[in-house]
């Protein structure tokens, strides 16, 4: 993926609430300015947090995607990246482990924002990897993925069958 790895942000303001509040308080102003700069800070802000990961066995953005104060940083970023730049997110961070993110306390939530984001030809992804397995999120009680997936077939109508038939297999599976 080509998230810069960008040196001006410290991986210092990541972690602390009051730095990561700024952060996003940044990005948002960003946005609403419509700045050129919102979109180079946004990736510079992913490339940052997907530098480090305890966990050398999954990428690092899925660790922070986990995080309770680094996956609000990412979920912040989600819903000001472009399109392109959702597509590069979730297929080089997220496709593949979406049954574990759907279903994780935390990182659900990024999984939202990435749904009520995403362009047409993710959202289907995310649909066929996770369709068939909508009642892990619901079982452990992650009703908003679920939503987000069906506003997501909402905004996407050609999506909209396939949504229901998942949604209808939720307690009928064999």
């Amino acid at each position: 993926p080509n998230f810069p790895k960008f040196p001006r942000i410290s991986p210092a303001l990541l972690s602390p609430a009051c730095a990561s509040l700024c952060l996003q308080g940044a990005l948002r102003a960003l946005h609403r300015s419509q700045s050129p700069s919102c979109a180079r800070f946004c990736r510079a802000l992913i490339g940052c947090l997907g530098q480090d990961s305890p966990a050398h066995d999954q990428s690092p953005l899925l660790t922070s995607l986990q995080d309770p104060d680094r996956s609000r940083l990412l979920e912040a970023a989600m819903t000001v990246l472009d399109p392109p730049g959702l597509r590069e997110l979730f297929r080089g961070h997220l496709r593949g482990h979406l049954r574990g993110v759907a279903s994780h306390r935390v990182a659900n939530h990024g999984l939202q924002r990435l749904l009520d984001h995403a362009p047409e030809d993710v959202v289907s992804e995310v649909l066929s990897e996770l369709g068939p397995a909508l009642e892990e999120p619901l079982a452990r009680g992650h009703p908003g993925v679920i939503l987000a997936l069906l506003g997501a077939a909402q905004r996407h109508p050609r999506l909209q069958g396939e949504a229901l038939r998942s949604l209808f297999q939720v307690g009928h599976a064999p």
